[in-house]
């Protein structure tokens, strides 16, 4: 059981560590937000954010190429706080402060499930955040932290198909669920982009870690008796 367990682990991190799935996610991201830009015009702050995740996920896939490691983790934490706001926004901002929740309710059981699917979205966020320092920060590697944040993002993925799933019974304009959509699949490609980063930083903490080891197994070996 544990060789299968092992080998399991393996092939996610193979998956995760791939640069091909990092550039393909990283195109994806640009040609969403390109899209997005284009249908948010007239909204400032959809813009804003927008444009803010783009420049951002370039700029994490140019400073990985040139392994500019120390730049790519104050990158990827101001992406989850790019996410953080946005989602923070929408629940706290629209849903209490503009207090849309009749907008919602009276769509029935798809307004509920968006209305819940949109909280548990933005707590996850947070979690993810407080464990990415967590993880990029700590002196040792954390494989645990790692595994525990991909579960996370895949909690987060299955609450974004919720979302999807609920904002086609919504009742809004045919613009308005597009718009929603698209932005939904491109925080989706950006969650992936960020496993994938945590999976290259916990491999070079752990391969650190091991190396040391080894340094001082023959400093020992090669100490007089």
């Amino acid at each position: 059981m544990t060789n299968i367990a092992d080998k399991n682990r393996n092939r996610m991190e193979t998956f995760f560590l791939s640069e091909r799935l990092m550039t393909a996610v990283c195109i994806f991201i640009a040609a969403m937000s390109l899209v997005n830009l284009a249908r948010f015009g007239g909204d400032y702050l959809a813009v804003f954010e927008i444009t803010a995740k783009l420049v951002i996920s370039a700029m994490i896939y140019f400073a990985f190429r040139h392994y500019k490691w120390d730049v790519v983790k104050g990158l990827v934490g101001g992406m989850f706080f790019c996410l953080m706001y946005q989602e923070a926004y929408l629940v706290l901002g629209r849903m209490w402060g503009d207090e849309d929740f009749d907008t919602y309710l009276v769509a029935g059981v798809s307004g509920s499930i968006y209305l819940a699917a949109s909280g548990m979205s933005l707590m996850m966020t947070i979690i993810i955040t407080i464990n990415h320092f967590i993880i990029n920060y700590a002196r040792r590697g954390n494989p645990e932290n790692v595994i525990f944040n991909h579960m996370a993002i895949i909690f987060k993925f299955g609450v974004y198909a919720a979302l999807l799933a609920a904002n086609g019974g919504l009742g809004f304009p045919a613009a308005v669920l597009w718009d929603n959509a698209l932005h939904y699949l491109t925080d989706m490609a950006v969650l992936l982009l960020l496993a994938c980063i945590e999976s290259q930083f916990d491999s070079f903490n752990v391969l650190r870690q091991e190396l040391l080891e080894e340094k001082r197994e023959r400093e020992k070996a090669d100490e007089p008796a």
